[in-house]
């Protein structure tokens, strides 16, 4: 919770915001009397004498009096949530009192890097432009009686309609190694695609679930979320 507070002391401008320790009596003390003097001013100046005194005895019995006159819903609650919700009004009331100065505050978040997974399968590495995948096309369109084209691409997605819709005769044990050569390559393809896709909801999947781990909690407010 030391972190918590930090950045709310930060937020409010305290002056030692990185050394304070909430554990340490005349350290709550004080941090109880300086958001009463510089943010919260509930009291008249002359009725904070109570919680100015941080090293006389009646000090908790003062500032018990002034989380009821503030209607602290922690007022029973441990130190460290008495002093946060504290926190969570002074944030609220430096933030009504600044409505169009905080309006225009901009908050850069730092872009993470996109997870990505990693894969053996060479297809995924494959090269469409490389002479050698281009040979490849060439030769099963030209078994196929594919016409040229300067894509190769395009070539393969006629050759996947024709292998589609085209009647083919039952092949002879002769004609089966060149007749399955370029299904082959086709099914090779067509796995490649899905593994592509698959790789693209498992990023999905990884950034929804960094998103929904880290939920930014408000306990002044009773739930999780803004």
């Amino acid at each position: 919770m030391s972190g918590m507070f930090k950045l709310k002391l930060t937020a409010l401008g305290h002056p030692n915001p990185d050394n304070f320790n909430c554990d340490h009596e005349k350290e709550f003390r004080s941090v109880v009397l300086w958001l009463e003097d510089q943010k919260i001013r509930h009291y008249k100046i002359e009725e904070r004498e109570g919680l100015r005194n941080i090293d006389n005895d009646n000090w908790n019995e003062s500032f018990d009096q002034y989380q009821k006159d503030l209607l602290s819903p922690a007022v029973n609650g441990s130190p460290s949530e008495q002093l946060n919700w504290l926190l969570c009004y002074a944030v609220r009331l430096e933030y009504a009192d600044n409505v169009e100065k905080y309006k225009k505050a901009k908050v850069e978040t730092p872009k993470q890097a996109a997870p990505s997974v990693v894969s053996s399968n060479p297809l995924d590495n494959l090269d469409f432009s490389s002479p050698a995948f281009k040979s490849g096309v060439d030769r099963i369109c030209m078994l196929a009686g594919i016409g040229p084209h300067p894509d190769p691409k395009m070539r393969l997605a006629a050759l996947a309609h024709v292998l589609k819709t085209g009647p083919h005769p039952p092949p002879t044990s002769k004609e089966l190694p060149t007749i399955n050569e370029p299904t082959d390559v086709l099914k090779l393809l067509f796995i490649h695609d899905l593994r592509e896709l698959q790789c693209n909801i498992n990023n999905t999947l990884v950034a929804v679930q960094k998103i929904t781990a880290d939920p930014r909690t408000d306990t002044s407010l009773g739930k999780v979320g803004r």
